[in-house]
Parts: C-alpha cells; structure tokens; sequence
C-alpha cells in the first residue's frame, strides 16, 4: 500500500538535507517489505499488480484530464492486468505534447519542471516533496519525468532490492559503494544516488565524464565492495585492472542504464572474479526490475510495473521471443501516469521459472533496443547484431560506435593492441553485402575516446534520422 509520509518543505540547502534524510529514513522503513516481496508467490504477485492498477487508474481518471478522456468508459473498479490490452499505448510524443494534462498534480507545469531542471546544480526537490528527471534521448527524443514522494522511493526501493539480496546472499553487508555515472542530477542515475545517500555507509561519486585516470584514482582511494557503472565503463575499467592501474575488489559489480553484451560480462567476471548484476531501469520507471542471484538476466519487478512485450505491430510476443519493444506500466508513481507506455527496449521473456526460485517474470539480458536497427533506402534492414557479432569478440576492442552512412556504416573503435582494420572492414562489407546491402561502403577508423550523451551515456549505434 502506498504510504505518502508527509513530507517537508524543502526551501534552500538546509531545508533540502532535512527533507532528503526524512526521505531516507522513510526508504529505510520500507526496505524490510520490498526484500519480502522478493519471495512473494505468483498468486501474491498478481494480487498486488490487480490492485496497484485498479488503485493508480481509478487515480488517474480522477486526477488526470487527458487520462480521463482517453480512459472514458473504463471499469478501473474491475480492470484487471490482461484487460490492458484494451486501451491504445502512450508515446514519449503524447507525454511531453500533453503533459500537463497528464500529471495529477495542478501544480505542475512542464514549464515549471523545465525550469527547474535548467537551475539544478545538485539535487534538489521540486515543489517541496517531487522529483524531476530528464531521460538520456538515448531514443532521440527527450522526456521530462516528474515523481511523487512515494514513486521516487519506490524507483530506489525496486533497484536496491536485487542488489541486498544479492550481497546478502554471498554473506556481505551492505559496504563501501561506488558510482561511474552521470553526476548532473537531471539524470536518475546521479539524483537517486544523492537523494538516498546513506551517512553509515561510505559512497563515491566518480563522474563518467571525468579522465579515466581520474576516475581510476577516486576507485583506489573508495576500494568499493559495490561498484555501480555504465556498461560501455566496465571494458575500459577491465583494461585498466590489467593494466595494473587499477587496484579494487569488488565483490558485486552492479551495471545498469544501457544494454549489457554478453561479451563485456564474461570480461568483467574473468577481471574480478565477482558475480554482475545487471538490471533494467528507465526514466519512466526506475524501478522496473531487479537482478536475478543465478547470474545473467533480470527480475521485472511485477510488484511495481507491468511490462508487456511486443511486436513492431503492436501484438504480444510469446515467451521465449524478443520483442519489437515493450509497454510499460508504472504501477507506484500516481503523479505521473504511465499507463501502456511505449519503450523501444527489446525483451525476451524466458520462458520458464527461473532456477533462482523467484516467482517474478526473468528477461534475458537487453542486447539493443529496435531504435537500434539501421533501415537504408535499398529496403535492407540491419540489426546491430550484425556490427556486434565481429566487434565485440575482437578482445583488442574496447570500445565502439556505429554510426549508419547513406551506403554503409562508419565505425570509431578505442582499442587497447593493434587491430587488422583492413580485415574487420572487409568482415563487415561482406555481411553487409549478405544483408541485401549493395557495394557497401564501411569506414573503421581508431580513436582515442568516444564522446558520450549528456547522461554519461554510450549510444553504440546511431542510425540515420528518418524523415
């Protein structure tokens, strides 16, 4: 059940450390119930997800005039998750062209919250007791994303979870933690971060767009036995270890915010000899999963969301499959109203229990997202599997981007040893020209470092903008 806490008013820095650890202490609370929800039984799953979504869109037809239109004629009272299918999906495009029409508080205006975010120098509470965050554009398209008291303890309580139980489970406490992420705190990586920073437990902060050099001396000095970091860092990070730069032991490596390569896994845990956890997490939910204990995939966190996989047609995907893209349903965050939401990431749903006992959905891990698929004037289409399968064997590679050309693919590799580059692009060319692709032109050029998004982020494909 969701409990609002009332929260403080938040006015200046002082007024903002007393509300963030009232916040914290409020997240601690709860922590207790989410680790018991990690044993729930599919019947007690269901019972909450039933009653989660009735309660948020009974709220939502109340509160939410462009919810109320588009649900007209709804039994919230009655509705039950299969019934979803009934209602058309939302875009990140109906969001941000209707958002103040969506959101349940009349206090919050996109103007207000774009205000806000534009003023943030660190973390910072919006109209005393919410929270706004801006997505990545990893998509292409920018979201404004505004969280209620509740919903912003709930995105930490559904990541954090996974990685107790985790750390629990290999008999060590909750230790020093470290980050390799964004540090603006528009984006939810650095923000849940501060806002929940917890006093008893040492925690660094290194910011993914410092030197490398930087960022390994803020790891030796923290020697994390949690370390939090992008996907695209952990190769780089590998690299350094080798190098005897880098001198951690981590016993957790906990990767989140873009796809992880089964490749990079298998480096990361011949680096340290340490389990990865990797996890889902979005702008629009942040607390849509947590990590599985038995090793790769993740939990969706059914409890908190309800995530439906489909086609590029909009039609369910049978477990087992991997979908077009997914739609979401945030079942904890009531000022914001995502119902049906449409996310481009790929999941595959496995299609029987996890050997790790739990009752909740298992997805294999995301390797891309549809957004990803390079689609030429030809009519060929290319999945960026097709790239990956040559560039992320290479162990000389420890980084890439692909970026789609009018006739090929220009490709910007940072290795770490010599690289037959007339050899990879000739690779290339020659699946290309498999594909349908005719006279492919493919350009592979060494850099020293590839630029990333404003979250900190590595978007490893980028296709052409569509008209």
């Amino acid at each position: 059940m969701v409990d609002d806490a009332t929260p403080i008013a938040s006015n200046g820095a002082g007024s903002y450390e007393k509300t963030r650890q009232r916040h914290f202490s409020y997240l601690m609370s709860r922590m207790p119930e989410f680790l018991a929800r990690l044993r729930w039984s599919r019947a007690e799953i269901d019972a909450e997800q039933t009653r989660a979504l009735r309660d948020l869109v009974s709220h939502a037809v109340r509160s939410s005039p462009w919810h109320r239109e588009r649900l007209r004629g709804l039994d919230g009272d009655r509705l039950t998750p299969a019934a979803l299918r009934d209602i058309p999906p939302m875009t990140k495009g109906d969001l941000m062209e209707h958002w103040d029409a969506i959101v349940t508080d009349p206090r919050c205006t996109l103007a207000a919250a774009e205000t806000h975010l534009a003023g943030l120098a660190a973390d910072s509470y919006f109209l005393d007791d919410l929270h706004v965050i801006a997505s990545g554009g990893s998509s292409g398209k920018r979201g404004v994303f505004v969280y209620d008291w509740y919903g912003w303890a709930a995105s930490a309580l559904g990541l954090m979870r996974g990685l107790y139980d985790i750390l629990l489970s290999l008999g060590r406490q909750p230790g020093p933690f470290a980050t390799v992420s964004a540090y603006v705190a528009s984006h939810a990586t650095s923000a849940l971060g501060q806002t929940f920073s917890n006093p008893e437990r040492p925690s660094v902060r290194a910011p993914v767009s410092l030197p490398l050099a930087e960022i390994v001396a803020i790891l030796n000095r923290a020697q994390p036995s949690l370390l939090h970091t992008y996907p695209s860092m952990l190769p780089a990070l590998c690299e350094e270890a080798h190098s005897g730069h880098l001198h951690i032991a981590p016993a957790l490596i906990w990767s989140t915010s873009e796809p992880l390569l089964p490749e990079v896994r298998a480096m990361v845990e011949a680096t340290w000899s340490a389990p990865v956890a990797n996890g889902w997490a979005a702008s629009e939910s942040n607390g849509g999963a947590f990590c599985c204990p038995a090793g790769a995939g993740f939990h969706i966190g059914e409890d908190l969301n309800i995530i439906e996989p489909i086609d590029e047609h909009g039609n369910p995907v049978p477990r087992g499959q991997r979908s077009a893209k997914i739609l979401v349903t945030n079942l904890y965050n009531r000022i914001m109203p995502l119902i049906r939401y449409e996310i481009t990431d790929e999941f595959q749903i496995a299609a029987g229990p996890c050997r790790c006992g739990s009752a909740y959905l298992k997805v294999a891990d995301v390797h891309g997202r549809a957004d990803d698929v390079f689609r030429y004037a030809s009519g060929t289409t290319v999945h960026p599997l097709n790239f990956r399968s040559s560039l992320g064997k290479d162990p000389a590679i420890v980084e890439y981007q692909v970026r789609q050309t009018q006739r090929g693919a220009e490709i910007a590799i940072v290795a770490r040893a010599t690289v037959d580059i007339e050899a990879l692009r000739s690779t290339l060319a020659q699946r290309l020209i498999g594909l349908g692709l005719p006279a492919p032109e493919v350009i592979v050029r060494r850099v020293d470092r590839i630029e990333r998004q404003d979250a900190g982020k590595l978007k490893r494909f980028i296709p052409l903008p569509t008209l």
